[in-house]
Parts: structure tokens; C-alpha cells; sequence
């Protein structure tokens, strides 16, 4: 008898301890996700239609995304509890707010060490494209997984204009308040206009006399109306973006998913995807995403 109830209080005890683990993981999970959805906590339920919110706490997954009433910014804030053989958690979260121009992935850990030794834009491309560039090029974009722990990452732009001061070619994390914004812009619209694509490379080289007459009135107004005070200052930024053009060439891999290693509580690379699609440095800078002053 005494036997039969000392295994019940094991049970019991047991039951209790993974009951109040399921209540700790929900109450983490939503702690992190707080800075998005405060901006909701306070609206009406017509006001809450745009947000939506995708809660697995049980299985260590919470996602909050919508488009809140103050000039219609978007947020979002996705986090994801990975346990280990030891059953602790490494949380891994990315956040994204439009209006700050602000995109971050962070963890609870230092997150190089739960990355595979020296992850970067190396992961992604040989090239050494640092000493080329003014300015981090690229933000490292995590997928992170509502089922299973395969976690996709992608080398994404970050927007022309919104400079960061770091000497890499890459960031975790990138927002307007702590970098050097200015609107280029203009550069999108000089490109959608020219007829002749050999124009783009006159403007870097600087021999404006073998410009095409239509492609010159469309850069003079251009110049006259919006963001560069002269050639020779669109000249110098078109320099730059061909860099960042340059860099983007150098891809050999579009992604990479890191798979996670329960014993060693951190991500090994699992697999990598083909190169990107090669475009010309026109389409790319017509497809590029630029920074501009919202609100």
C-alpha cells in the first residue's frame, strides 16, 4: 500500500511540474512578443481586425503580426522555444516594425554561440566584399518554424539609404534610430525612366557627354527636384549600390537551414539552396527596397 502511494505522489508530482513548465513556456512566449502587441492591447475589436495572432505556446511556437491604427504600421513578433537533451529552452525571436524601418533576430543565449562557428554572409558567398562596402549590405533573414525546428535563413538587402554604421557586410539586426537614413529614392525613378541601360554605367564613370539626351534631361531634373544636389553626388551613391550589386553576384546560396542539435544545444547547416537568379544591375535596382521617411 505504502508503495502504491508513494508512485501516485510521483505521478502527481510529476504531472504538476510539467503542467506548471507548459504555464512558464506560455507566460515567456508571451513576454516576448509584448512589444508588438501592446501597440493592439488598447484598441477596439474593429480596431483588432488587422492583427493576427498564431498561439502554439504549448508546442513552444507564438507568432503576433497586424497593422495598427497609427499610420498603418505593420508589426510583427515571432518566437519559438528550442529545448535541448537537458530539457532547457534556447527561444530564438525575430521582430519587424515598418515604420522604424526596424528588422532584429535575437535569442536568450549570445546568439553566435548557439550559430555554427563563424556564420555569416561568408555562409552565403567567398567573396571578400567587405573592404568594397561603406556599409552592412545585408540583414540575415530567419524563418523561424511553427512545426519542427528547421530554421531557414536568407541573406536579405537591407533598404538603399538606411546606412549602419558597422564595418561588415552584414547585420543581425538593422532600424532607422540607430542608423544614418537618407532617401535615394530618386535613383529608382532616374532607372525607370532611361532608355539606354549603358547610361548607369556613364553616371558611375562620370563621362556624361556620351549620355544619351533623353537619359541626361531625365537625371538634370531629376537632380534639380529631389534628393542629389549634382551628377557627381548620384554618381558616388550609384557607385556604392553597384558594390552592393556586386556582393549580391557573389551568392552562391539563396539560403540555408540550420537544423538543431539537442545535445549541443545550437544549429548545425543542414542544408543550402542553389544560387540566386543572376538579374542585371538595372533590375536590381528597380526591385530593391528603399528607405524612406514614414509618419
Amino acid at each position: 500500500m505504502k508503495k502504491i502511494v508513494i508512485t501516485l505522489l510521483a505521478i502527481l508530482l510529476t504531472n504538476t511540474i510539467y503542467s506548471q513548465t507548459k504555464i512558464d513556456l506560455n507566460k515567456v512566449l508571451w513576454q516576448k512578443v509584448k512589444s508588438c502587441y501592446s501597440n493592439f492591447q488598447d484598441l477596439n475589436k474593429e480596431e483588432k481586425k488587422n492583427l493576427d495572432i498564431i498561439d502554439d505556446a504549448k508546442n513552444g511556437y507564438l507568432e503576433i503580426c497586424g497593422t495598427y491604427p497609427t499610420c498603418g504600421c505593420y508589426c510583427s513578433a515571432i518566437v519559438a522555444a528550442y529545448k535541448d537533451s537537458n530539457k532547457n529552452y534556447t527561444f530564438l525571436q525575430t521582430n519587424e516594425e515598418t515604420c522604424n524601418w526596424t528588422k532584429s533576430v535575437s535569442s536568450n543565449q549570445e546568439i553566435s554561440s548557439i550559430l555554427p562557428d563563424n556564420f555569416g554572409f561568408n555562409s552565403f558567398s567567398s567573396a571578400q566584399i567587405i573592404p568594397f562596402l561603406k556599409s552592412p549590405a545585408f540583414y540575415l533573414n530567419f524563418t523561424i518554424p511553427r512545426e519542427g525546428t528547421d530554421t531557414k535563413v536568407t541573406p536579405e538587402l537591407i533598404p538603399f539609404g538606411l546606412n549602419v554604421d558597422k564595418k561588415s557586410a552584414w547585420v543581425f539586426n538593422y532600424d532607422q534610430n540607430n542608423a544614418n537614413p537618407k532617401s535615394i529614392s530618386t535613383i529608382k525613378e532616374i532607372v525607370n525612366s532611361i532608355k539606354n541601360d549603358e547610361t548607369l554605367d556613364h553616371l558611375i564613370l562620370g563621362t556624361l557627354d556620351s549620355i544619351d539626351v533623353h537619359d541626361l534631361k531625365i537625371i538634370k531634373t531629376s537632380i534639380t527636384n529631389k534628393s542629389f544636389s549634382n551628377t557627381k553626388e548620384l554618381s558616388s551613391t550609384l557607385e556604392e549600390l553597384k558594390n552592393v550589386y556586386q556582393s549580391y553576384l557573389s551568392i552562391k546560396h539563396s539560403y540555408i537551414i540550420l537544423g538543431w542539435d539537442k545535445e549541443k544545444a545550437a544549429f548545425y547547416i543542414k542544408e543550402k539552396g542553389d544560387k540566386p537568379k543572376t538579374i542585371t544591375f538595372k533590375n536590381f535596382l528597380l526591385h530593391a527596397n528603399y528607405w524612406e521617411p514614414i509618419c
